[in-house]
């Protein structure tokens, strides 16, 4: 893959070609437009002054030549006219300016009554512009050419098309190597990133500066916002195990103390047997919890967004399955234009666990409603006993359990409330006044507000 200075190069190139090569093109037509312009305007006016000191009463016909510049009077000076008279007895009437000497100029007009031709032969190969118009004068038909020289200001045009295209290619060249300096000043601000990142790999750092390019800045956001998060799951990761390790003590000692067979009475032996299973029933429940845990989280890629109308439909049918009730209804109202939220991995253990409470609780009902508005407002709700106040206050507090006949450890919560802690949401518990049951009630800020 290219980087990004020569893609950037490439297209200053492709792009300053285009406008050079426009530049030329107009400057070029403007020159030549104006030269014309110029030339025209005072040959014209000189056509005036040939019509004025023009005498065609007389016979022959004449110019007062002391009347008009002395240029027409010398040879091949640059500046030469020629006058054709008609009269009414269609006699034709020719004058040249000396200057012409055997040459002659084109009096003829193709279409109306002014024509200006370009490149015309002249004497001594020169390259004339010659004005030509027809008056009348004394009621006869007066056809005046008038022509200059345009070898001297062709040569003057073509040395500024040289010094143009010089000075282009020079402009073009110091252009590419500025923009290169310029790229490569720029791009020492992703160094002091790139040390950065080294020193989060060592440890040395938590996150990256944010005073970067505005360019980079949304990249060093996402980045730091990808740290966060990271940190958060290990941190949970870590409190999972070491509730999963604490939870396991207990058990793992009594299972010990119920196997150890050393001068005990059978009576003694079969308490310790009936301690024994008892124990390796709650290990199993431990492990059976984590592994569910891992199967709602675990169920596709963790660098996903969480999607909503695919990811709750799957989820409700593990937990059917998981919790085996056959007259179990799970009910999702999910709003059609709900977007893709928060991270995949994140979100399932949220729902996952909140739903997961849920169907414990319940007697045959859940219902699971997301709403999106200024915020993402996310209620589960089912038809169990429901909660006193006094118990909902504690619900949220790491181990505690309500009702100790329903398998579980009392971690669910704690876990949603750090989720929703991350995300800078809110959770709420209170009794759903239509199912009469437990209410849950989650709200995550909306990113597209």
């Amino acid at each position: 893959m290219k980087s990004l200075e020569q893609q950037l190069q490439t297209s200053l190139i492709v792009v300053m070609s285009v406008i050079l090569f426009s530049l030329l093109i107009v400057a070029n037509i403007s020159t030549r437009s104006i030269l014309q312009d110029f030339v025209s305007t005072r040959l014209a006016q000189d056509a005036k002054q040939l019509l004025a000191v023009l005498i065609i009463d007389a016979e022959p016909a004449r110019i007062r030549w002391r009347r008009i510049s002395p240029r027409y009077n010398t040879p091949h000076s640059g500046h030469y006219y020629a006058i054709r008279l008609s009269d009414q007895q269609h006699k034709e009437t020719l004058l040249r300016s000396p200057s012409l000497q055997a040459h002659t100029l084109p009096t003829t007009l193709k279409t109306g009554l002014t024509e200006l031709r370009h490149g015309v032969s002249g004497p001594e190969s020169q390259r004339l512009i010659v004005w030509t118009k027809r008056y009348y004068k004394n009621n006869q038909a007066v056809t005046i050419s008038v022509a200059e020289d345009m070898s001297a200001l062709m040569e003057k045009r073509q040395q500024f098309k040289i010094l143009f295209i010089i000075m282009a290619v020079i402009g073009f060249v110091l252009m590419l190597v500025l923009q290169r300096l310029v790229i490569r000043r720029l791009f020492k601000h992703l160094d002091h990133t790139r040390d950065e990142i080294k020193q989060i790999t060592l440890g040395q750092c938590q996150q990256l500066s944010e005073q970067v390019p505005s360019e980079i800045y949304p990249l060093v956001k996402e980045f730091n916002h990808s740290l966060a998060t990271m940190q958060q799951r290990l941190e949970r990761s870590r409190n999972a195990l070491g509730n999963l390790a604490h939870a396991l003590k207990t058990p793992l000692s009594l299972l010990m103390q119920g196997l150890d067979s050393e001068e005990k009475s059978d009576l003694a032996m079969q308490q310790g047997r009936i301690q024994a299973k008892k124990q390796a029933e709650r290990i199993q429940q431990l492990m059976e919890r984590e592994l569910k845990r891992a199967r709602l989280a675990g169920l596709g890629n963790t660098a996903q967004r969480f999607n909503p109308h695919e990811e709750l439909s799957v989820l409700s049918k593990v937990l059917k399955q998981a919790h085996g009730k056959p007259n179990l209804h799970i009910t999702l109202h999910i709003e059609t234009d709900a977007p893709q939220f928060g991270d995949r991995e994140d979100m399932l253990e949220l729902f996952g666990n909140l739903l997961d409470n849920a169907c414990k609780w319940a007697s045959s009902h859940v219902v699971c409603t997301l709403s999106v508005g200024q915020s993402i407002q996310i209620i589960i709700e089912d038809d169990g006993l429901g909660r006193s106040q006094e118990e909902i206050s504690h619900l949220t507090e790491r181990g505690v359990r309500v009702d100790e006949s329903i398998q579980g450890h009392g971690l669910g919560l704690a876990i949603c409330k750090d989720i929703v802690k991350l995300y800078a949401g809110s959770l709420h518990f209170s009794r759903s006044k239509i199912l009469g049951g437990f209410l849950v009630e989650v709200l995550l800020p909306n990113e597209g507000k």
